[in-house]
């Protein structure tokens, strides 16, 4: 049985509407973030677009690629969210999870739930990192993930404590409210309405999730962030604490690269660096535990509790 949202149109419809929109927005965002970057610099658009590349990694563009990430990230996630959402309901807010008061002790678990997932989640990466990839593949992945730290390494500058600041701000304050907004509060609560089905439509966002950042090393680690961040979302049906928890996994690794930059080390060293351990998955029964306790504080709409 198909399930319309308030305003006639599916939920499915509504999952694959902002997948759309998001791949159109993603473009808008680039193109004006291209124009942002172009009125800063003094540089025509034209050149900015050939020499996007180029300009990601020259400290001298920084500021401009921090702009044109935080207007790739509005447009891209955020901006699309919202409209679909219009189209759907005439409370897209609350739709989304956004509107709605947060319980105190679901706020202390979520921050107790992100903390154990950090360790899981490192230790995931050093698992995939550790598999035995053929040699061709291996370089590929390695070109890949040189390319992910080349733009990480673009728009970040951890020399101050300012900077530290602003870092934070574009790695991890946009990304949380507009990326948890898309594939949580969007794409998976759409998916969810539409199917009915609780841990297909957590699992099929999360490996959309990870798969975007085209991070091979880092794609299971994603996958159970995601999977964690679902988790918090469905449950609770509050948006804003799955950003909170998406908020302090990003800003975490920035702070860990500050004390690297701090003990010397470049940014290329650290974004390179795939030391790690299989300690991690100790977490796995904590993080069980924890969301045992989570839900039996939760009081979520029947919208994103039935079925389960």
């Amino acid at each position: 049985m198909t399930r319309l949202s308030e305003k006639g149109v599916s939920y499915l419809a509504g999952f694959f509407m902002l997948i759309a929109f998001g791949v159109a927005g993603n473009i808008l965002g680039g193109l004006i973030g291209i124009a942002a970057v172009a009125a800063m610099s003094g540089e025509s658009p034209i050149f900015v677009a050939e020499n996007l590349q180029k300009l990601i990694g020259d400290a001298d563009y920084l500021r401009e690629m921090q702009v044109l990430q935080t207007l790739s990230a509005l447009f891209g996630f955020l901006v699309p969210t919202l409209f679909v959402a219009s189209r759907l309901s005439r409370h897209p807010l609350q739709l989304t999870g956004l509107k709605g008061r947060l319980p105190g002790r679901l706020v202390l678990l979520t921050v107790f739930i992100i903390a154990a997932g950090l360790a899981l989640s490192g230790a995931l990466g050093y698992f995939t990192y550790k598999l035995p990839f053929p040699i061709d593949w291996r370089i590929l992945f390695d070109q890949l993930e040189d390319t992910y730290a080349e733009a990480a390494t673009g728009i970040i500058n951890l020399d101050s404590i300012p900077e530290l600041l602003i870092s934070i701000g574009v790695l991890a304050v946009v990304p949380a409210v507009c990326e948890e907004t898309f594939f949580r509060g969007g794409l998976q609560n759409y998916l969810y309405r539409g199917t009915g089905k609780f841990w297909l439509s957590i699992i099929i966002v999360s490996v959309i999730f990870s798969a975007v950042h085209f991070s091979v090393y880092g794609f299971l680690s994603r996958v159970a962030l995601g999977i964690v961040l679902g988790l918090l979302y469905q449950y609770s049906g509050k948006l804003w604490l799955s950003i909170l928890a998406h908020f302090i996994n990003n800003a975490a690794a920035v702070i860990v690269m500050y004390v690297s930059r701090a003990d010397g080390k470049s940014m290329e060293e650290i974004l390179s660096d795939k030391e790690g351990s299989y300690l991690g998955f100790i977490a796995l029964p904590i993080v069980i535990f924890l969301f045992m306790q989570y839900r039996k504080n939760t009081q979520a709409s029947p919208a994103l509790t039935d079925g389960i």
